[in-house]
Parts: structure tokens; C-alpha cells; sequence
């Protein structure tokens, strides 16, 4: 309440301050409400327009290997380009099915399907930040389907957005108490894209840190059987690596995608990344850092220490990190990074920036801190820098944290919409992509 505000007087009638608190809450829904219509009307329109835009559209990219699988499944040959595909097929398996069920079995059919994936994907969102924090739903949402790394993948066939759909849910199930439903959508996941098993450590944590948090070892037995139904999935990946020899179902291209090896430039990527999509956030954020460094000061050398770790430390050396760069922009900005110090040195600045402004961010519950050493792990065990690797840790973050006020969570959606539709639009023109 404003230190303004008028005071209700405890001479005022009982019927008169209830009737007073269900106004404002009633002004509150109406916002919320209002809130709500706007955004639904926008992006939804925003939506449909972009399905539109991409019908009879060439194949983009890794679109031409995913659709010739499914392909194969429409025409019943079971067999697996596997000198292409790193992913075990189960994506393509489930839109195959998709299509012959709906009777399509064109391109743009297929991008459909995909679509229909990514509004479930942005349901599991809803349904989980909702559980989380309620009343910012809305809002959150919105920003999730104008995030512009995400949003060109909405509409193209690609495995990250049922693999996300899968990971949201997992994540509602697990926070739910329902282990075996997770446990299963985890399984799927491992069907669609493998590596992304390392989240199973994440909703281990969800389920068994609060106990242990609060009861010691003395809780291990409960704890064991939270974590039990999360065994299956990793079994399940195991078995995969065992029988297929790498974690990369393309034995040609498992050399270009390590099964066991470390590198920091998707972490530092995603970083960047983050550091770039959140500027408001971030100079909110050293707010709460100098705040910090004041009480103890030795944090002051911490953004020196990410700058230098970030300028001797960053390499993108996967031979896909040079493939034509003037059209993959990240590729161009990758070897800008390698070959520019003053590029070097601005990505530095925003790397650092990003890691002390973000860092503070308050995420509930406390057993979703568990994203970072996690995060850190999937992104180091990637060779081959991609913004698309940093779009699980970065959803999951925006599902978890706090959110940061209003006019700074509306700035971040103009922000994010701006630029989605740029890059939207440079997409679909094929003058790059990302």
C-alpha cells in the first residue's frame, strides 16, 4: 500500500471495507482481463499471419533432413537417414503419424503439425508459471511466443519445439507431484532429442530437494522413491548410447558432435544471448549487484573475472561455426568474435554485464536454483555453438524467476516482439538466418 494511501478507518462498516477490497480486486481482474484481450489479440493474429506467410515457402535449412525422414515413415519404409540425423526419429515418427492420420502429406502440412506443437509447448509454459507464479501468467506467456530465438522455430520443421512441448510438461508434472507422468514425458523427450536427458537431473531436483533440504540424509529413503521414476528415462538413454554406439544416432556426424567433451562457448553464448534479450533486467540487476559488492566488496572483481574468462576463454571452433556466414548470422557474428577484438571486447562487456545483472534474479522454488550447474552442463557439453541449445535453459529461466516489475516486463515484450518480427520477416525472405 502507497504510504499515501488512505487508511480505512476502524470506525468504518465491515460491509464497507469488504465492498472496498472487491472493487479493487475486481479492478485488478479487469486488468488482468484486459491485459489478456490485447495480448491474445495481437499475437494471435500475429500467429496466423506467420503460418500464412510460410505456406509454399522452400525448404529452410535442417528442414530438408527432417522432412525427408517423415517422408519415409508417409510412405511406410522404416528405415533412418542416419548418415543425417543425430536425433533418434521420434519426432518424425509422431508427425508422420500425424499427417497420415489428417491426410496430408506436404511441407506446409508438416509445419502445421509443428505449430499445433508449439501452442502445446506454450500451454505447458502457461500451465507451469501459472503454478508458480499466479497472476503473471499472462504476461510471461506472451513474452514466450515473441521470444525471438524460439519463434522462427515455431513454424518450421524442426525437433526443438515438441522437445520443448515435452520438457514443460515434465517440468508441470514434476512440480505436481505426478513423477511417473513426467518420468514418461521424459522418455518421449529422449525419443525426440537425446541429449536433452540432462534435464532428468533438473526435475530430480524439483522432487527430492525440498526433502532433503529440510531432513538431511534421514530422508533418503523418501527421496529415493521421488526419484525413482526418473531412473526410467535415464535408463532408456543409456540403453540408446550403449546400443548405438554414440549419442549422436549419425555415426558420420558424431565426430562433429562429441559424445564426452567439455567446451565454454555455449555457455558463454547463452549468456551473451540472455545478455542482449534482457537489457532491462540486467541494468535493473546491478542495482541489486552493487548493493552486494558493497557489503562485501571482493564481488567487485567479478565482472573483470567474467570479461577475461570470457575474452581468452570463448572459442567456436566446430567447423559448422564457418558455414556461410553471410547468411547464418550467428556463424558471421561467431567469426567477427574470433577476428575483431573490438567485437570481442563489446560481446565481453555484454557477457559481463548479463552475468551480474541476472544473476540476483530470484527463482521459485528454491529447488529451481538447480537450473544453473545443470544448464552450465548441457550447454558445456556441446561443441558446436548454437542459440538453439541456450532456448531450453533460457525457458526454463523465464518459467522460474521472478518477475522484475511491469514496466519492465512490457518493455521486454515490445523489445522481443520488435525484434521477433525482423527476424521473422529476414527469415522468410531468406536474406539470413539465424
Amino acid at each position: 500500500m502507497s504510504a499515501n494511501a488512505p487508511k480505512a478507518s476502524s470506525d468504518e462498516p465491515r460491509h464497507a471495507r469488504g465492498f472496498s477490497f472487491l472493487h479493487a480486486a475486481a479492478s485488478s481482474l479487469k486488468a488482468t482481463r484486459a491485459d489478456a484481450a490485447i495480448l491474445g489479440a495481437v499475437l494471435g493474429a500475429l500467429f496466423v499471419a506467420a503460418l500464412l506467410a510460410m505456406r509454399h515457402r522452400g525448404v529452410y535449412t535442417d528442414e530438408l533432413d527432417h522432412y525427408a525422414q517423415i517422408q519415409l515413415f508417409l510412405r511406410g519404409e522404416l528405415r533412418v537417414l542416419t548418415f543425417y540425423l543425430t536425433t533418434i526419429p521420434g519426432y518424425h515418427a509422431i508427425v508422420a503419424a500425424i499427417l497420415r492420420i489428417a491426410g496430408g502429406d506436404s511441407l506446409d502440412a508438416a509445419r502445421l503439425v509443428n505449430a499445433a506443437f508449439s501452442l502445446i509447448a506454450v500451454a505447458g509454459f502457461h500451465a507451469l508459471r501459472r503454478a508458480l507464479w499466479p497472476g503473471t501468467e499472462t504476461l510471461a506467456t506472451a513474452q514466450l511466443l515473441v521470444l525471438p530465438i524460439l519463434v522462427p522455430l515455431f513454424f518450421l520443421v524442426y525437433t526443438d519445439v515438441l522437445a520443448l512441448a515435452l520438457l514443460a510438461w515434465a517440468d508441470f508434472a514434476t512440480i505436481s507431484s505426478r513423477h511417473w507422468l513426467a518420468a514418461a514425458l521424459l522418455v518421449v523427450l529422449v525419443s525426440v532429442r537425446q541429449n536433452e536427458i540432462v534435464w532428468a537431473g533438473f526435475l530430480c531436483a524439483l522432487a527430492a530437494w525440498p526433502l532433503v533440504r529440510a531432513r538431511g540424509v534421514r530422508a533418503w529413503r523418501e527421496a529415493a522413491s521421488l526419484v525413482l521414476p526418473y531412473c526410467v528415462p535415464v535408463a532408456a538413454f543409456l540403453a540408446f548410447w550403449a546400443w548405438n554406439g554414440s549419442i549422436s544416432l549419425s555415426h558420420q556426424q558424431s565426430a562433429l558432435h562429441p559424445d564426452v567433451s567439455l567446451h565454454a562457448g555455449n555457455l558463454f553464448f547463452a549468456v551473451f544471448i540472455a545478455g542482449l534479450l534482457l537489457p532491462f533486467h540486467a541494468i535493473a540487476g546491478l542495482g541489486d549487484f552493487a548493493t552486494r559488492v558493497r557489503r562485501r566488496p571482493w564481488l567487485a572483481v567479478v565482472p573483470l573475472v567474467v570479461f577475461a574468462a570470457f575474452w581468452w576463454g570463448f572459442r567456436a571452433d566446430n567447423p559448422y561455426n564457418t558455414a556461410f556466414p553471410n547468411y547464418y548470422v550467428r556463424n558471421g557474428f561467431l567469426i567477427a568474435l574470433g577476428a575483431e577484438p573490438l567485437v570481442r571486447a563489446a560481446a565481453g562487456a555484454v557477457v559481463a554485464l548479463a552475468a551480474c545483472g541476472l544473476a540476483y534474479t530470484r527463482l521459485k522454488p528454491a529447488a529451481a536454483y538447480w537450473l544453473y550447474p545443470i544448464a552450465a552442463f548441457s550447454l558445456a557439453a556441446s561443441w558446436l555453438v548454437e542459440q538453439r541449445y541456450a532456448l531450453v535453459p533460457l525457458v526454463l529461466w523465464l518459467a522460474f524467476r521472478e518477475h522484475r516489475g511491469r514496466a519492465i516486463e512490457w518493455a521486454t515484450w515490445a523489445l522481443w516482439l520488435a525484434l521477433a518480427v525482423f527476424v521473422f520477416h529476414g527469415i522468410i525472405a531468406l536474406r539470413f538466418f539465424l
